[in-house]
């Protein structure tokens, strides 16, 4: 009986203690309160406070609202209950949402801007990720006018923000959120996510084929993460060697590779580890040192086993087909060759650029919904002043007056009205082009790939093999269809003219002619095509006959030449 009261009176104490700790962060502001909320949430997230602890707090929250006037923590209070509740598993999402709107409503701008960025999460872990974007987006245009240096976690949400872009090859729009985050001051608080900035911006630029500003902001990591951080040491060895082994400097690739695998070794990352020890895989088979190639692609499969990162697998099959060709194996490099086939295809079905369009469009339709309500709103208050002010006065002059003054703002907000359309069209124009860039970088990435295979005069069944590869990197109908569609939005009338001319021109000849308008390289519109060089050249020899244009007439020229004015 006495131990169970000393047990009683411990637990008492430390509830107590818990809760006086909270106390002095009373009307300070939120840059001196942040680290303190940041481990309570960071408890409540990994279950490592009962419901008894969590009471205690709440109720001590509760009392700084009311005893000691600091109206922020009653809604801290609100947040902390219904994250609780949603991590403890008793409560729902929709209780976060439900305290996000008030929050908003209220202005309390920071607590809102954290639970908006806990529920895009959660739909991000749920793979729900048009709904996780549109929070996102939702968060990007609440943080437009807050400082970092009063709200630090800004720097977190908009690399956040940057990497949703990113993962759905937005990659210039991803670029600007990465940038903003790097010209900020670095502090402890934010730390990791300046350097997932950093990394992020140079694998972008890496992605764009800007392989010089990729190394100049990994180079910057580098140094950053050195003396303090040997886990960051080894993931910006790991992308500045890549960038010497896109460039074909393999002896400069290597020490930066190895200095990556030893890190992800030593912390037990075996995911990163995978993505050095395929590229080095590559640069030994190229070498002709086949057994040391073998040894990385064995570590590779070990490693992708342990993490379980078992999308990976896309990226090391080739890779071993390769090396299976060097040893004179061609049945089992056509066996891999034709998984890593299946397994970019589903990696590509998986994502969707076209997701990333609708949480756009959505974000958007939503801004201009409230834009055009408070319009609303204001016409009719107008009109009850003009009402109320007319019935309440006699004389002629004053109701002139009055009516002129009410056209008057009417014709403003037609005005406004108007703006806001032309607006809208804009946007909807920008997001076109947007995702007609998207497909243009689809189409340079796949092109890529593919020239990485070509390093060696290929055998007979070789080539068979890189023209399945080929085959796969040719735009679904699906895509070709939105991609007209966003066409059309940037080049309203180019396709019905050119389907209206007599040439009777075939589809392939059309999907040729709307990639020469793109300006893309002779290359990559074959790989988009899915056809060799050699084939595009025949269709462009069977379209200049059908035009009758001279032998000396370049595919660059046609649409400045012929296809000017339509």
């Amino acid at each position: 009986m006495k131990i169970n009261f000393i047990i009683f009176l411990q637990l008492v104490f430390l509830q107590q203690f818990a809760v006086a700790q909270y106390k002095e962060l009373a009307h300070k502001p939120y840059n001196q309160q942040m680290n303190t909320l940041q481990t309570l949430y960071m408890q409540v997230q990994r279950r490592e406070l009962d419901s008894m602890k969590v009471n205690g707090i709440l109720k001590e929250f509760r009392a700084m609202a009311t005893e000691d006037g600091d109206e922020r923590f009653y809604w801290e209070a609100e947040f902390l209950a219904a994250y609780f509740d949603f991590y403890s598993g008793s409560g729902k999402l929709d209780e976060l949402i439900r305290v996000q709107k008030e929050t908003e409503y209220e202005g309390q701008i920071y607590i809102s801007s954290r639970i908006l960025d806990a529920i895009s999460l959660e739909y991000w872990s749920a793979m729900e990720y048009e709904e996780s974007l549109k929070w996102h987006l939702h968060l990007d245009e609440m943080l437009k006018d807050v400082d970092v240096v009063d709200f630090p976690d800004k720097a977190i949400y908009l690399t956040g923000i940057g990497s949703d872009y990113r993962f759905f090859g937005d990659f210039e729009r991803a670029i600007s959120y990465f940038k903003q985050v790097a010209k900020y001051p670095i502090i402890d608080y934010y730390l990791p996510s300046w350097r997932h900035a950093l990394n992020n911006l140079g694998n972008t630029y890496k992605q764009l084929g800007n392989l010089d500003s990729s190394d100049y902001v990994l180079k910057q990591l580098l140094a950053q993460a050195k003396g303090s951080s040997d886990q960051w040491v080894g993931i910006a060895s790991g992308n500045l060697g890549y960038n010497q082994f896109l460039r074909g400097d393999f002896d400069a690739a290597i020490p930066f590779f190895e200095t990556d695998i030893a890190m992800a070794e030593k912390f037990k990352d075996f995911g990163l580890a995978v993505g050095s020890c395929i590229p080095l895989a590559d640069i030994y088979t190229q070498k002709g040192q086949l057994e040391k190639a073998k040894g990385y692609i064995d570590k590779a499969i070990e490693y992708i086993e342990k993490s379980g990162q078992t999308d990976r697998f896309r990226n090391l099959y080739p890779m071993m087909s390769k090396w299976e060709s060097a040893m004179n194996h061609p049945d089992k490099a056509n066996e891999y060759l034709d998984s890593s086939i299946v397994l970019n295809k589903r990696y590509n079905e998986k994502y969707s650029a076209l997701q990333l369009m609708r949480a756009n469009q959505v974000i958007q339709s939503s801004q201009k919904e409230k834009a055009i309500q408070k319009l609303e709103d204001e016409t009719k208050r107008n009109k009850i002043i003009r009402n109320a002010i007319i019935g309440g006065l006699l004389l002629v002059v004053v109701v002139g007056l009055i009516i002129f003054y009410s056209q008057q703002q009417k014709n403003q907000l037609q005005r406004k009205l108007k703006d806001l359309e032309l607006e809208q069209t804009q946007q909807e124009l920008e997001n076109a082009k947007s995702l007609l860039n998207s497909y243009t970088n689809k189409i340079h990435s796949n092109s890529l790939i593919i020239s990485s295979m070509e390093y060696s005069e290929p055998s007979d069944e070789q080539s068979l093999i890189l023209e399945n590869l080929k085959a796969s990197t040719i735009l679904t109908e699906e895509d070709w269809e939105n991609f007209q569609i966003q066409f059309r939005k940037i080049f309203p009338e180019l396709i019905e003219n050119l389907q209206a001319l007599e040439f009777n021109l075939s589809p392939a000849e059309m999907r040729y002619i709307l990639l020469l308008k793109l300006e893309l390289p002779t290359i990559e519109i074959a790989h988009a095509l899915g056809i060799s060089p050699s084939s595009l050249r025949v269709t462009w020899h069977r379209l200049r006959k059908k035009l009758d244009l001279n032998k000396d007439f370049h595919p660059s020229q046609i649409h400045e030449e012929l296809f000017s004015e339509l």
